[in-house]
């Protein structure tokens, strides 16, 4: 992952709402790796719990 590239996918937490549908808040990004693995980076001082999921970027991302 280098410095400065578009990251290949955002990071989100999801969790259940009303009539059970799922919100999303973004808590990182997350860049496909050499090795076919993936790299996450997650902003600071945050607390996750629960499921993480991956997206692509919106294009106006």
């Amino acid at each position: 992952m280098a410095s400065g590239n578009r990251p290949h996918f955002g990071v989100f937490v999801s969790r259940k709402g009303a009539d059970d549908k799922n919100f999303y808040t973004r808590v990182g990004s997350a860049w496909e790796v050499s090795n076919g693995g993936i790299s996450i980076k997650l902003e600071p001082n945050i607390a996750i719990s629960g499921e993480c999921v991956l997206f692509p970027p919106k294009d106006d991302e």
